[in-house]
């Protein structure tokens, strides 16, 4: 698995990774999806320290995105439909856990996960991420709808100071 920038030269795959009834009600990519839109809106967060990388198996083809809000260690993954069922969100959530964890210095991070969203819930397991009792979070997903977050979160293993 391969994580890396988007390029113009993805708009071809976008719309049938992003223009999807459950991605727009589960995240906050806008529907219907607009390519052009998406890229400024990825070149836009970066000045906000919010990575958006493009989820690949050899660094081509874009299966999905992996995101990453630097000051804050929020991280977010959306899987196009077609792909999905593969492992390939559970891998780079692990993936980019492990990159802001080791490479970052990062000891806790965390996501927000529509509630009932079961299949982000088992992605979130899989990387060894847990559901806090924290409130939950109200905010407007790609429909423009309001939606409320679970705040799930990962914490570095304990080390020993021996």
């Amino acid at each position: 698995m391969v994580l890396r920038e988007w390029a113009d030269s993805d708009t071809p795959f976008m719309r049938r990774l992003f223009d999807a009834d459950d991605m727009a009600a589960n995240t906050d990519i806008p529907s219907p999806f607009d390519s052009d839109a998406f890229l400024a809106r990825i070149r836009q967060r970066r000045t906000q320290r919010i990575v958006d990388l493009a989820v690949t198996r050899d660094g081509g083809e874009p299966l999905g995105l992996v995101a990453l809000h630097v000051a804050s260690g929020v991280l977010g993954y959306a899987i196009g439909p077609a792909h999905r069922g593969r492992g390939l969100a559970s891998r780079s959530l692990r993936l980019m856990t492990k990159f802001c964890h080791e490479e970052l210095g990062l000891s806790r991070l965390r996501l927000g996960i529509v509630q009932g969203n079961v299949p982000s819930q088992g992605v979130a397991e899989s990387a060894g991420y847990v559901r806090g009792d924290d409130a939950l979070v109200e905010r407007v997903n790609g429909l423009g709808q309001p939606k409320l977050l679970e705040t799930w979160y990962w914490t570095a293993p304990a080390t020993s100071g021996r």
